[in-house]
């Protein structure tokens, strides 16, 4: 078995004395784990999440690990070492992609998107939106997308600030006053581009709906609960 195509590069963990296993997200075949040998002369930074590769992929059976043959084409986290926020939300989304996709499914739609928030995140890293946008996209791809179009009571289009937990649709002002305690907040600017972005807020609604649809037995991955302190700590 052999096949070759582009990758992002995931998560990479040691495996033995000189090797490791890395995951990659690939527009054909999707998550994908292998073993790969890393010679000292081989620098740790070609496998870091984020990397862009040429990846080729040998094994004897389908069902087996096999072995990588990973060519860099661009170390994106290299690119963010001096910006710690940005640097984060990048492992943060290999982190979540990784932990969410079954493997071996292609997920085309979600390898392009995941490719373009790190290209906008390198020319913009203090623009956290995209990152976001992505968390919504994971959503919306694996079929728990938010739908904020109208409000799940009463069908008007205005006023909505509140989303159901239960079923991730918008609620108005006047439908949810008498629930109010237990609805989420809805960040007005994901339905007035004109608003000010509330990040800290779009992370909590969007980590509620993660755990409940994607991640119920391993809870978040550490490195979205630091991103939060971070935005947290920046007030953004």
């Amino acid at each position: 078995m052999k096949w070759t195509d582009q990758g992002i590069i995931l998560s990479s963990r040691s495996y033995g004395e000189n090797s490791r296993i890395v995951s990659l997200l690939t527009p054909q075949y999707g998550r994908h784990a292998g073993l790969i040998k890393v010679p000292k002369t081989r620098s740790r930074t070609s496998l870091e999440a984020g990397t862009f590769v040429e990846a080729t992929w040998n094994a004897r059976l389908s069902e087996h690990l096999g072995q990588w043959n990973l060519e860099t084409q661009a170390a994106m986290g290299a690119r963010l070492l001096s910006i710690p926020l940005a640097l984060t939300a990048l492992s943060s989304a290999c982190s979540l992609t990784d932990q969410c996709l079954v493997e071996r499914h292609p997920y085309p739609r979600l390898y392009d998107l995941l490719k373009q928030f790190i290209e906008d995140l390198v020319h913009s890293p203090n623009n956290l939106i995209p990152y976001v946008n992505y968390e919504l996209a994971l959503l919306k791809d694996l079929g728990f997308g938010l739908d904020l179009s109208v409000c799940a009571s009463t069908g008007q289009q205005h006023d909505l600030i509140y989303i159901s937990p239960k079923t991730g649709r918008a609620v108005s002002r006047e439908a949810g006053e008498p629930y109010k305690m237990q609805l989420l907040p809805l960040p007005t600017y994901w339905i007035d581009e004109s608003a000010m972005p509330d990040i800290r807020t779009s992370l909590t609604v969007t980590g509620y709906f993660l755990i409940q649809h994607l991640t119920e037995r391993q809870g978040l991955p550490n490195i979205r609960d630091r991103l939060i302190e971070m935005v947290v700590k920046a007030a953004l």
